[in-house]
């Protein structure tokens, strides 16, 4: 009897700067050849500063478009190198603490693993010790050396 093919989810954390892209190329580079589908999340989440409360609407509503708009390039520049149909690429834009919308999307998607470039600074040893209560994988990347961690 042939196996159940499982999907694999990997989210991807992005800020859209250089580290971030090397993150989604190297997680590309190490599922290339799966056969196994997997579902990859481009995540970026931002922000608002505390001002004039009649400014926070627009406001919010000006960085939602500024990471979808990032997000959907970064989805194109990602798929552009795609030649796998088991791999699909989406993407997710959300307010808030990277921590804390990390914990909401683990609590209601099955996420396998999380990859994040070093340059997250403070936020990778708070979603380190998250992931590994929740039993989820973390690969961690950086640009400027020839060696990534996966934990």
């Amino acid at each position: 009897m042939p196996y159940a093919r499982i999907m694999k989810k990997i989210l991807i954390t992005t800020d859209f700067t250089f580290d971030a892209k090397y993150t989604i190329e190297f997680v590309l580079d190490l599922f290339r050849e799966t056969q196994i589908p997997c579902r990859i999340i481009l995540l970026n989440t931002f922000m608002i500063q505390q001002t004039d409360p009649g400014k926070i609407i627009a406001l919010n509503d000006e960085m939602k478009l500024r990471s979808k708009t990032g997000l959907e390039r970064q989805r194109t520049e990602a798929m552009d190198g795609v030649r796998n149909s088991n791999i699909s690429i989406e993407i997710a834009s959300h307010m808030g603490s990277l921590t804390n919308v990390i914990l909401q999307l683990l609590s209601t998607n099955k996420i396998d693993m999380v990859a994040m470039g070093k340059n997250c600074g403070k936020h990778v040893e708070k979603v380190a010790a998250l992931l590994e209560q929740k039993h989820c994988s973390l690969l961690i990347t950086h640009a400027k050396r020839a060696h990534n961690h996966v934990l």
